[in-house]
């Protein structure tokens, strides 16, 4: 389990190259707070090893990073 953990954390460092400060897990109704994001990058989550995909109609299912007032944050959407 400790390896699939480590390999998944290592691809999406990797991908984003930032250290976010901030991390947000959004749920039903809130996957348009990302509009008010500037985005840096977005991740789908079926690209991401081990990640797991999001099962609910209307849910992204992407890994955002962008700013926000002025922070570096990472989003579940």
């Amino acid at each position: 389990m400790y390896e699939k953990i480590e390999k998944t954390r290592l691809f999406i460092e990797n991908m984003i190259g930032i250290k976010p400060e901030i991390g947000i897990v959004l749920g039903t109704g809130l996957g348009n707070f990302t509009n008010k994001m500037e985005i840096i990058k977005s991740i789908p989550y079926n690209t991401i090893p081990n990640f797991p995909l999001s099962t609910v109609q209307g849910h992204r299912g992407q890994l955002i990073l962008g700013k926000i007032g002025g922070k570096i944050c990472i989003a579940l959407q």
